[in-house]
């Protein structure tokens, strides 16, 4: 985790080191980078990169987990743009991504984030049954006449969820597919959640 002085950075320089951090980790393995990299394209000393990060894992983890979080805001925004069509919205989101520019940072993203399996590891953050999160995603899996009893199921559904779209994602990009393909794809395990496979 970064340290406290990172996060107090200007928004234009954290803004600038996000950009390089995301550009030089999503396209090679972490271990053919160098710190030397970050320091020249961010134009910092050595010295402020280790006063900002622990070291280079500590730098890409930092950017795997806010290009996850990105990622996740935009499914859940794409599904609730129409609540009462729950599959619709992730299908939209994946077409979304299939269209994006290999540039854009958006695509970065999801190229950094299918090619890590942290996500899969990462920790569940417990969430009371009160919280407005876990009330407005119990509302729309109502609304979709979902069977979830109650706050600790739904958050391993959307969990669950997240994992479906990225496992997707991994599959379009690895086997460069079209959108056309993608789609297919994801309707065949959608089909298989809704009506089961016998």
């Amino acid at each position: 985790m970064p340290s406290p002085t990172f996060f107090h950075l200007k928004p234009e320089k954290r803004k600038k080191m996000d950009t390089v951090l995301l550009d030089i980790f999503y396209n090679q393995p972490v271990s053919q980078i160098k710190v030397s990299q970050i320091v020249e394209a961010t134009e910092i000393s050595r010295g402020a990169f280790y006063k900002y990060f622990l070291d280079l894992e500590d730098a890409y983890l930092y950017t795997v987990r806010e290009s996850a979080k990105q990622i996740h805001g935009d499914i859940l925004t794409f599904i609730y743009k129409d609540q009462s069509d729950f599959f619709a919205g992730i299908e939209r989101y994946l077409e979304w991504c299939s269209e994006l520019d290999t540039n854009d940072e958006n695509w970065k993203k999801l190229k950094l984030c299918t090619q890590t399996n942290l996500l899969s590891n990462t920790k569940r953050e417990p969430l009371p049954e009160e919280s407005s999160m876990i009330k407005q995603w119990k509302a729309l899996l109502a609304q979709n006449q979902f069977n979830i009893s109650d706050a600790d199921e739904a958050l391993s559904f959307l969990y669950f969820i997240m994992a479906l779209v990225m496992d997707a994602l991994t599959d379009f990009i690895v086997n460069q597919w079209t959108t056309a393909e993608l789609l297919k794809d994801f309707r065949f395990r959608t089909k298989w959640l809704l009506q089961g496979i016998r």
